[in-house]
């Protein structure tokens, strides 16, 4: 094996996976995706929604690889005890992060949306770094090598795509996200014209559905600040003449 590959190792959190109830993809699709950038996947374990059980396998994990990658146990309710977990694990306050706090206050903007048990989800580790969450907005997060995301695949999958470039580069890319209330279909000529144009620009788009209506997350990365603000203002011009209501989150 190269010795400038790095290892890693993937824990599983979720009864449901090892009741049968639910099949874990979201391994398989860490490990093929981490290939690609050049990181080895030594280790997978997946283990059930109880404290003592993740406590010891974060602790383990850390120590042997470079990389560790958590899904599951982030939600909102009462059994998802990961984020706790981990903060137990390094001996770390456990307490809400203001920038997450941020982010579901934009989602959840509604009085009476933004519930306690959704308030849980911007509960983290004292000196969390957050990863993004494109689709509903409840971010990840890392802490030492731990990388922590949720167990949802399609949520996972989108995050996992954009966060990857931040720990197989030396620095992460800049970028801007966009919402919209307009679908896919209804965007997807102009976006892909707009990415011919610009090649050094990548722009991901990423469906959501909140609440009974849905729209659409653009992630527009580049590593020129001016091609990146130029590309970001047509694309916000656009859906703001198609009565898009635009956002920048």
């Amino acid at each position: 094996m190269n010795s400038k590959r790095k290892k890693s190792g993937i824990i599983i959190i979720g009864d449901e996976i090892l009741s049968g109830r639910t099949k874990d993809t979201n391994s398989n699709f860490i490990i093929n995706n981490l290939s690609k950038k050049g990181v080895d996947v030594e280790e997978v374990s997946v283990i059930k929604d109880e404290e003592p059980e993740i406590i010891k396998k974060v602790k383990e994990f850390s120590l042997k690889f470079d990389f560790v990658f958590t899904t599951g146990g982030i939600g909102p309710t009462h059994d998802d005890i990961t984020a706790l977990s981990i903060s137990k694990a390094f001996n770390l306050v456990y307490e809400i992060n203001i920038a997450a706090k941020k982010q579901l206050k934009k989602h959840y903007n509604k009085p009476g949306e933004l519930t306690e048990a959704r308030l849980k989800m911007a509960y983290m580790p004292r000196g969390s770094n957050l990863i993004n969450n494109p689709v509903s907005f409840a971010p990840g997060f890392n802490i030492k090598n731990i990388f922590v995301f949720p167990g949802v695949p399609q949520i996972m999958e989108s995050m996992f795509l954009e966060f990857i470039d931040s720990i197989t580069e030396n620095r992460s890319i800049p970028q801007v996200s966009i919402s919209t209330t307009l679908s896919e279909g209804v965007i997807a000529t102009f976006i892909g014209q707009i990415q011919k144009e610009n090649i050094d620009v990548k722009i991901g788009s990423y469906p959501y559905f909140k609440d009974g209506d849905f729209g659409v997350t653009l992630v527009i990365k580049c590593e020129s600040d001016i091609d990146l603000r130029n590309v970001s203002k047509k694309i916000f011009s656009y859906l703001s003449k198609l009565n898009g209501n635009p956002k920048y989150l």
